[in-house]
């Protein structure tokens, strides 16, 4: 999967008083595209003209005389254009949309399903997170955690297994975009995801949310430059790289590096304690969680689609059970976004070495 879009949940959604809520407003639905493209993102599809509107409208699947019964206005360009990105069937005269859309009532049935399944997981891996977690504070890094543990852990490690051993597979969208795209509605209250940048199989991560603004103009800098000092190990580091990411909080005064460093080529401390994380919760995962039960319950149609669905829900509530045992915190630029300064960036940074 070369790009994923994640979100992160804070508060359970069970606790969230029902309003009304607006289906044909896209702003009210929480969108998640786990997904490769070549293009154009599927997303852009969507938001075009009344698409998203056609799209729910024809959740369930409906011919043409039942959608013109709802006043839907529509054009048969429209149809074809969605059902040419793979976000609508044509079956027997009836149009039905492709990608998954869980309702107020199916998102908060699953949310409480993955719920209890990372609440028994919780337990398997605690010892392992909070091992990692003091790894990082003998470093004086224990503000990376969180997103060391979002970001590398449970959203990276886990995605690169489930495809190792085949249980999620990339679906083919035929040069137009490939993977799973799905739904949910209500929001969650918080939300984050990763950006990053490989060069010469070493690979810079950011951890970033909407809220902060530390990281926005981050990858405007010469990313592949440090990159390349890093793998040469130069001394003494360029000034003007040097001064470039000091601002950032990224380097000591000697110049030594402060984000942390994930060597998988040499499986330091750190690769270590985060493939123990994911050796327990994985198996974990897939023995508690009933996929084909799933599969049925929600019309979700394979196998791997379920897994990348379900498992996105039981990664941000264990996330989400990480910060209530207090075994993260929250970065600053995340929990007080006003008042974070352009160090902050730091704490939502790491490299990883990924060279053979």
């Amino acid at each position: 999967m070369k790009q994923h879009l994640f979100f992160l949940f804070m508060l359970s959604p069970l606790l969230l008083s029902a309003q009304p809520i607006d289906y044909n407003n896209l702003d009210n639905w929480e969108s998640i595209c786990f997904c490769s493209y070549s293009s154009f993102h599927p997303s852009t599809i969507v938001k075009a003209d009344n698409n998203w509107q056609l799209l729910y409208a024809l959740r369930n699947g409906l011919s043409l005389a039942q959608l013109d019964s709802l006043n839907i206005p529509y054009n048969q360009s429209q149809l074809l254009l969605l059902r040419s990105q793979r976000l609508l069937r044509r079956s027997q005269n009836i149009y039905k949309a492709v990608i998954p859309i869980f309702d107020h009532e199916r998102t908060l049935s699953l949310r409480a399903h993955s719920l209890s399944v990372a609440n028994s997981i919780y337990p398997e891996i605690e010892k392992e997170c909070s091992e990692l977690l003091e790894h990082l504070s003998l470093q004086n890094r224990s503000s990376n955690a969180f997103s060391i543990l979002f970001s590398y852990v449970l959203d990276g490690l886990s995605w690169e297994r489930f495809e190792r051993d085949e249980l999620v597979i990339e679906r083919d969208g035929s040069e137009i975009w490939s993977g799973y795209y799905w739904f949910l509605t209500p929001k969650r209250t918080f939300q984050c995801g990763t950006n990053s940048l490989i060069s010469g199989g070493i690979e810079f991560s950011s951890n970033w949310s909407d809220l902060e603004s530390v990281t926005d103009n981050l990858f405007d800098n010469d990313i592949k430059a440090l990159i390349q000092s890093l793998r040469s190990n130069a001394r003494p580091l360029d000034k003007k790289l040097f001064d470039e990411f000091s601002a950032y909080g990224f380097f000591n005064p000697d110049s030594t590096l402060t984000i942390p460093v994930i060597n998988e080529k040499e499986t330091n401390t750190l690769c270590l304690l985060s493939n123990e994380i994911m050796d327990k919760l994985l198996p974990a995962f897939l023995e508690k969680a009933d996929i084909e039960t799933l599969k049925t319950l929600y019309q979700i149609s394979d196998t791997s689609e379920a897994i990348v669905i379900f498992y996105h829900e039981v990664m941000w509530d264990i996330m989400d059970l990480l910060l209530q045992k207090e075994i993260v915190q929250l970065p600053t630029a995340f929990q007080f976004p006003e008042k974070a300064q352009p160090t902050d960036a730091a704490d939502l940074c790491f490299i990883v070495i990924r060279e053979n």
